[in-house]
């Protein structure tokens, strides 16, 4: 699995470090940066256009679940709601992202980068049904992905 830093490298290859973010930010999203936006593009959708000018960034970068923003050689790293999701699942689809306010959130304590994943008592299969999961298809690639 790519590491945040491995993944921002792939779009921003000056970038050196990666941090969380401390706190949630809010980005409105313009009719004029929908129109001006790329579909299925991590750096060009219509909530990258909004980060860029709302941030004065070097570069942003968003995925389905997380977004970057890149000043110079760090990048902060941001997870998404749900409900950003949703938009961008539906702008990648050929809608339209919906002019609006959206949040940006701090990563909480247990997606934090550096946080250990799984506990001392987690174990591979203690006997639960497998889950089966359904992959959206026709949207950008997932971040960390061999397609990128």
């Amino acid at each position: 699995m790519a590491t945040a830093l491995q993944i921002v490298q792939k779009f921003f290859p000056e970038v050196k470090h990666v941090t969380d973010a401390g706190r949630n930010s809010v980005v409105e999203v313009t009719k004029r940066d929908t129109n001006s936006a790329t579909v299925r593009n991590h750096k060009a959708c219509a909530l990258a256009v909004a980060c860029k000018r709302k941030e004065n960034t070097d570069g942003v970068v968003i995925s389905v679940k997380t977004a970057y923003i890149v000043k110079g050689d760090k990048a902060t790293r941001y997870a998404l709601p749900e409900s950003v999701s949703r938009e961008i699942v539906s702008f990648d689809k050929g809608g339209e992202f919906s002019p609006g306010n959206y949040r940006m959130l701090a990563p909480s304590p247990s997606i934090r980068i550096g946080s250990r994943q799984g506990g001392a008592n987690s174990k591979p299969n203690s006997g639960k049904p497998k889950r089966y999961f359904h992959k959206t298809e026709g949207i950008r690639s997932v971040l960390g992905s061999k397609e990128l």
